[in-house]
């Protein structure tokens, strides 16, 4: 996992409400920004705030349509989407009126005319970052070809990453547990970042000869495995094997007709059968840390839907042969 400490703030997760415009805007912690009320009535506002190492995520709603000026911090990309439409936006003299993803740099933010009732998501991570994995994936874009409006779809990744921060967001959330525990913080940072490489990746995946789809499976079969305690993420998979999501899902897809997390996934589990049809004196849960499963009942409940049986029985069955 890469991480740039010029960003980075200890892991936490905030929510704060607001009854006065300004003292919203002074909320957005390390941006310097200046909000106009426009509509006319009492101001309710609130704001929660995610630190995920060196990314953030902040979720932005009022009652009140606002006018949003400012900036983040240097040397950063800043990512707003709508979580909750609430009608058009205007953003640098432009009218939007579909759900849009804005991209700009932190220290450029366009001037942003917003409904009253908008939720509003922005990711902020540094270019150089971002740069790192685009060059990581191949893909065509460059971190300076970035800034601008991305139309949004009306599923896919959009509706995932909006569900994603609802579910972040919400209070009864166990967000705190997630992320005290390292390896849980940095899936989730990958989730967001690869939520966010997919809205950008607009095109279709340019049709690969079998070997060549061969060739980006065994790497990502070899790589997963000489990792087996660290199941890796979509996101450090599509960076070992040069590829964006929507081709890595293509290949496996094409090859095999499996998606490649669902693949993987059934690898751990057959190293974790033969494990255990040896029997080399470990129990089923060194065995299950072994391979990757944190959550001991899962990894019994997916090996008994693959196998037939427990992995206690598979462990008992090697214990009494001769």
């Amino acid at each position: 996992m890469h991480q740039d400490g010029s960003l980075a703030l200890p892991p936490r997760v905030r929510h704060r409400y607001t009854g006065d415009i300004d003292e919203h805007a002074l909320c957005v912690e390390g941006w310097r920004m200046q909000y106009d009320q426009l509509s006319a009535g009492r101001f309710q506002g609130e704001l929660s705030d995610l630190w995920l190492d060196d990314i953030s995520l902040l979720r932005d709603r009022s009652n009140q349509a606002m006018l949003k000026s400012g900036e983040a911090q240097g040397e950063t990309l800043t990512f707003s989407l709508p979580i909750r439409n609430a009608g058009a936006l205007h953003c640098a003299g432009h009218t939007l009126h579909e759900a849009q993803l804005l991209v700009a740099r932190g220290d450029n933010l366009p001037e942003l005319r917003t409904p009253a009732n908008l939720e509003l998501l922005c990711i902020n991570l540094q270019e150089a970052e971002m740069a790192r994995l685009l060059a990581c994936q191949h893909s065509t874009l460059g971190v300076r070809d970035l800034p601008g409006c991305y139309r949004l779809p009306a599923g896919g990744a959009y509706l995932e990453l909006a569900r994603l921060a609802q579910e972040l967001f919400t209070p009864e959330a166990q967000i705190l547990t997630w992320l005290a525990q390292p390896r849980a913080r940095a899936m989730l940072r990958d989730t967001v970042l690869m939520h966010l490489l997919d809205l950008l990746d607009t095109g279709e995946p340019h049709e690969l000869a079998p070997s060549a789809r061969l060739r980006v499976i065994r790497r990502a079969r070899e790589y997963a495995l000489a990792h087996p305690d660290q199941p890796p993420s979509i996101l450090e998979l599509c960076n070992r094997v040069g590829a964006s999501r929507r081709k890595l899902q293509y290949c496996f897809q094409e090859t095999l007709g499996i998606n490649p997390l669902a693949y993987l996934r059934t690898l751990r589990l057959n190293a974790a059968h033969r494990a255990l049809r040896r029997g080399a004196g470990e129990s089923v849960q060194d065995v299950a840390a072994q391979w990757g499963f944190c959550h001991l009942s899962r990894f019994a409940r997916d090996y008994q839907a693959l196998f037939g049986q427990l992995p206690s029985t598979t462990l008992k069955a090697a214990g009494q042969k001769c």
